[in-house]
């Protein structure tokens, strides 16, 4: 592999990483850039697929892993049940362990509350093992998902050569894809939420 071979691969690499741990790093359109990287021969396929796994998988962990232990200290459990209330402490807890796996999985592909999703596992202490296989399962169908549109339109569009309304189009589409398996993951998450929250508050207080 030469340097910008390198470059490439590590600095999705690295980028997703940071996603993982909740830095508001965009990891839709970086992974479409990795697909076109890849059709490009600017990134191996299979080393780059199983690195970027590696990477999101690891930084959504870590994450999980350090809420989870500091969540352990009594003074850190105290403070956040004061600040969060012991109802909305309760309807996250429950949440986990009656709809944990598909909190989860949607959380993935849903804007900005994928690491407030993982702070809330960690603090009901969802099991760690069942963390990664549902993580595992959502990170591989976004990433497939995701390369796969940047190869496609890597193949369809001669970059050198297009014009800038092909261009815009083409990236027109892909931010409406991404918006929208957003908006349909938010949805079924909020669905989910309400009437988790509905019953748990009906159980806190009989």
């Amino acid at each position: 592999m030469d340097i910008s071979t390198q470059s490439v691969l590590w600095g999705v690499a690295l980028s997703l990483f940071l996603g993982g741990l909740g830095l508001p790093v965009p990891e839709n359109p970086l992974l479409i850039g990795g697909g076109y990287a890849i059709s490009q021969g600017l990134s191996p396929l299979f080393p780059s697929l199983a690195l970027w796994y590696t990477a999101i998988l690891s930084g959504d962990f870590l994450l999980y892993c350090v809420v989870r232990g500091l969540f352990s200290w009594p003074v850190i459990s105290s403070l956040v049940l004061r600040l969060a209330g012991k109802k909305k402490l309760e309807i996250y807890k429950n949440a986990f362990i009656h709809h944990g796996g598909w909190t989860l999985f949607l959380a993935r592909f849903a804007f900005g509350i994928r690491a407030a999703a993982y702070v809330a596992a960690g603090i009901a202490r969802y099991p760690w093992l069942r963390f990664l296989v549902v993580d595992g399962i959502s990170v591989a169908i976004q990433l497939c998902l995701f390369v796969a549109l940047g190869r496609y339109a890597a193949d369809r569009i001669e970059w050198a050569k297009a014009t800038t309304q092909t261009i815009a189009l083409f990236l027109t589409g892909a931010i409406v894809i991404s918006i929208s398996i957003s908006l349909i993951a938010a949805k079924l998450m909020n669905i989910i939420h309400r009437k988790n929250a509905k019953h748990t508050l009906e159980t806190l207080d009989k």
